[in-house]
């Protein structure tokens, strides 16, 4: 397994009724919030096909420090993380992986 290569977090989610359709003004702001860390190599959020309320973040970083700085600024209602945190009812899996 390489381990230096990058790791891969993915974030299953389910958003609070009503907050569907705002989910890609939302992103905005959360793309916006992870320029402000360091190890962001690519992000893309994936929505439910085709509709429904459970959404897909995936995100790789440039190591797993880079990846568990910007988990725990979210854990900690880090104010740039507001507005997306505010939308999201339950978080039914969040985990990183590295390549093998």
């Amino acid at each position: 397994m390489t381990q230096n290569s990058h790791v891969l977090e993915l974030a299953i989610f389910t958003v609070k009724e009503g907050f569907e359709q705002q989910m890609p003004e939302l992103r905005v702001v959360l793309r916006e919030a992870l320029k402000h860390f360091d190890g962001l190599i690519e992000y893309t959020g994936y929505c439910p096909a085709p509709q429904g309320r459970v959404f897909v973040d995936l995100a790789k970083w440039d190591s797993l420090e880079s990846a568990h700085a910007v988990a725990q600024a979210f854990e900690r209602g880090d104010a740039r993380f507001a507005p997306y945190a505010h939308a999201i009812e339950a978080i039914t899996f969040m985990g990183h992986f590295y390549p093998e």
